[in-house]
């Protein structure tokens, strides 16, 4: 019996011991990370907004150990050497700390991205971020102490696209089925059909005859505004550097917006 009893009071010490770690592990020095997959990016494109001559993206960030009832700063720097986008040109300059609100596990660092360089609609660009540590965070995670914004002004094709609109694509084409179906998500379920002919010829009535579209939408605030060439501007009138062009097919008659590829959209 005797002996039984000193076998459970090893066993109690034990117990303890563990708790007692496991309660020092958790309240032990707060690390702040990255709250995205490890693997993942943060993605951006102007081209669903191409009014925007700039935009924030909200990097989520989370930290492990106590929330506290005060206010406490963390830290991100750019990693030059992974990263492609050029600082006051495509985004802008990082701030020296950022602010964790009082009983809060979650925060986020707003990204400043910029939508003035042509090349946005040719290439993405990187933005890698490192959390560095500060007085009252650590940044031990390895793992998820650092990102990547990827952005650009291109738009890839959806899934949906062969089901509505249909036919060819091209980056001007998803611009502007945006522009007049207002929607990027359509759906591609066996009873879908009669929305996607709705959008289709929502689609079809912009590319048909633009200036009527612009009547019909004015609070869309684009405009139609004619070349020395014969041809005509596109455009939303907050942002007349970036337009389509509305070009003439001079064996019809007719008129045509052109994609990237110098291809009419149809």
């Amino acid at each position: 019996m005797k002996k039984i009893t000193i076998i459970i009071l090893a066993a109690v010490v034990f117990i303890s011991a563990c708790q007692k770690k496991d309660i020092a592990g958790f309240h032990g020095a707060p690390n702040i990370y990255f709250n995205v997959n490890s693997t993942d990016s943060v993605l951006y494109t102007f081209a669903l907004h191409p009014e925007r001559l700039k935009d924030t993206v909200w990097v989520p960030v989370r930290i492990s150990g106590d929330r506290v009832d005060k206010d406490r700063v963390f830290s991100v720097k750019v990693v030059d050497s992974a990263t492609t986008a050029v600082v006051k040109k495509h985004y802008e300059p990082l701030k020296d700390q950022y602010t964790l609100t009082a009983n809060n596990g979650y925060g986020s660092v707003p990204v400043i991205l910029y939508n003035n360089d042509t090349m946005l609609f040719k290439q993405s660009f990187v933005l890698k971020l490192q959390i560095v540590p500060t007085a009252d965070f650590n940044a031990d995670i390895a793992e998820q102490t650092s990102t990547r914004v990827v952005f650009s002004n291109r738009l890839e094709k959806p899934i949906w696209w062969d089901k509505c609109p249909g036919g060819s694509y091209s980056i001007v084409k998803y611009q502007l089925f945006r522009l007049s179906a207002t929607t990027e998500d359509v759906p591609v379920g066996s009873f879908s059909q009669p929305i996607w002919i709705y959008y289709t010829a929502k689609l079809q009535s912009l590319l048909t005859s633009p200036a009527t579209w612009i009547a019909n939408n004015p609070d869309k605030g684009y405009v139609l505004k004619d070349r020395p060439d014969g041809n005509k501007d596109f455009y939303q009138a907050q942002s007349p550097d970036k337009t389509f062009l509305y070009k003439k097919d001079n064996s019809s008659g007719n008129f045509y917006f052109m994609d990237e590829n110098n291809q009419q959209v149809k």
